[in-house]
């Protein structure tokens, strides 16, 4: 009998059980489902938030390929790393279209029924984030606590929240963003739309 095809939930699990149990147990990382990028335009299966922003994709063999170029170019304007985990249904057209800083993993149906996992290929950095579409990962408050903290007036705090972005960014160099951003992430006590770690 032919056993069912892979699901995203199968393999997320899995990659919470083996390829995430790491990140889990560390008490300064953050491990969160479905973050939106660029205001909820696009969403990462799983960030990882730590020293870096890391965002894992998934493409078990019930999805298809149609949202993954979307996808990409979100990405790569916001997080350091990335990892596709992929059906090998799926691996030769992906290969096509992620960058080459992206990391690969295959996720096949394993002799036990279980998801076995195979890297091809590892993460790099990113070189590409935006600034302003990193800024954009912090909610109003954030971003007025942060420019509250580089000096600007509580009367400039009200403006609008793109502008607040602006401002930021052009107050900013990448690198202490990027921190902020992160601090400002694992600092959430809650999380719109937050579905429970599985």
């Amino acid at each position: 009998m032919a056993s069912r095809p892979l699901r995203d939930s199968d393999v997320r699990q899995a990659a919470y059980r083996r390829l995430l149990a790491h990140a889990q147990a560390c008490p300064d990382t953050l491990v969160v489902d479905e973050l939106g990028l660029d205001h909820g335009t696009c969403r990462i299966d799983i960030a990882v938030i730590n020293g870096h922003i890391r965002g894992v994709e998934i493409k078990a063999e019930a999805d298809t390929l149609e949202r993954l170029p979307r996808q990409v170019a979100a990405y790569g304007e916001v997080v350091d790393k990335a990892l596709l985990i992929v059906d090998p249904k799926h691996l030769a057209s992906a290969m096509t279209i992620v960058p080459d800083w992206w990391g690969v993993i295959v996720a096949e149906r394993g002799r036990t029924q279980g998801v076995r996992f195979r890297r091809l290929r590892p993460e790099r950095a990113n070189k590409g984030v935006n600034p302003l579409v990193l800024a954009r990962l912090l909610w109003r408050p954030e971003v007025q606590a942060i420019l509250r903290e580089l000096g600007v007036s509580e009367r400039d705090l009200r403006a609008p929240r793109e502008e607040l972005y602006q401002r930021l960014v052009s107050l900013m160099q990448l690198r202490k963003l990027s921190s902020a951003v992160r601090t400002a992430l694992r600092s959430r006590t809650t999380w719109r739309d937050q579905k429970p770690l599985l």
